[in-house]
């Protein structure tokens, strides 16, 4: 059974399940990867054990999340110190890592969704080279993707939903098409990556999206099943 699977029939996200695999020391990073037999029953004794909300308080807690977003002020432009901590996440399907100005700090994400703390005055040495622009890393601040919306431009959009980069192969083919198609170039190396990866674990993707990689990229991955 792949993760996926089982997050599916345990009605729990693909990263809560991957964390806790985790947790007990299996090497699971991928939403499509293999859940051992054992570790498919411990998260099954483990999760069916988590209760539910009791249907009252969710009751309670709409009508008060209405109310905060009706009465969310207009923007308020941040302002941020050079030793403020952003939370970035890595976007791209390999170790990535980044040299603070002072040459002292390193940052480094070993992998697609991993996150780093990277201080502001390092991460605005960043700010127009290809870590922001293309971008390598995704700032998880809402505030500084807004007053950086120029160089973010509107490439965050294709992530949304996306916590896995084998993630783009669960899109219909028609939405797959048209990302190759539309999406800025990053994110085109990243599929073709992640596509690669996945032969290279006996994780293929299906024959038609494939294809749509060798046609629209010029690759011949294809060849390779």
């Amino acid at each position: 059974m792949k993760v996926n699977e089982l997050s599916k029939q345990l009605n729990i996200t693909n990263k809560e399940l991957i964390s806790f695999l985790k947790d007990k020391g299996y090497k699971i990073s991928s939403h499509m990867q293999k859940v051992p037999d054992k570790a498919v029953d411990e998260a099954i004794e483990f999760f069916s054990k988590v209760e539910e909300p009791a249907e009252e308080e969710i009751e309670i807690k709409q009508p008060l999340k209405q109310k905060a977003v009706e009465s969310k002020p207009e923007y308020v432009h941040k302002r941020f110190n050079a030793d403020d901590i952003i939370v970035c996440k890595s976007v791209v399907p390999y170790k990535l890592n980044a040299v603070g100005i002072d040459q002292n700090k390193v940052y480094h994400w070993e992998y697609y969704g991993d996150i780093d703390y990277v201080e502001y005055r390092d991460l605005q040495a960043l700010r127009r080279t290809s870590y922001i622009t293309k971008p390598l890393i995704m700032i998880e601040d809402p505030d500084l993707c807004y007053q950086w919306r120029r160089e973010l431009g509107d490439t965050y959009k294709y992530y949304l939903g996306i916590e896995y980069p084998e993630e783009f192969f669960d899109k219909s083919d028609a939405e797959f098409e048209k990302i190759l198609k539309d999406a800025p170039d990053t994110i085109k190396d990243v599929i073709k990556i992640t596509a690669i990866n996945m032969i290279r674990n006996e994780n293929y993707p299906s024959v038609q999206k494939l294809v749509l990689i060798d046609e629209i990229l010029g690759t011949c991955l294809k060849e390779f099943l």
